[in-house]
């Protein structure tokens, strides 16, 4: 596992960050004022899509979900975007009746 000892400051001007022996990039694509608006990661072999998720000054990311330390986070972590995205369904199927109504 690596895990930085000081944060990466990323911003519009130094947009890259290349890991241990160039393995993966981490890049910003978009940046609004201090809010990442899109970033992926690269590897020799591929380039993700955009991992933004919501708004914020802060990326953080885990690799290899096969691996036990990330699988734990990621369920945890799944959990809660499920409890987001019912909400969310819940809200668009009452307008959805809403609007049926009318």
């Amino acid at each position: 596992m690596l895990e930085n000892k000081e944060p990466i400051i990323l911003d519009s001007a130094n947009n890259v960050f290349v890991g241990p022996d160039g393995y993966f990039k981490v890049v910003i694509d978009e940046i609004e004022g201090d809010a990442v608006k899109a970033w992926h990661i690269e590897t020799a072999k591929t380039t993700s899509g955009n991992l933004v998720s919501g708004e914020g000054k802060h990326i953080d990311v885990l690799v290899n979900g096969a691996n036990r330390t990330v699988s734990h986070f990621s369920g945890r972590v799944t959990q809660t975007l499920m409890v987001q995205q019912q909400k969310l369904i819940a809200e668009l199927q009452a307008k959805i009746s809403e609007l049926e109504k009318k």
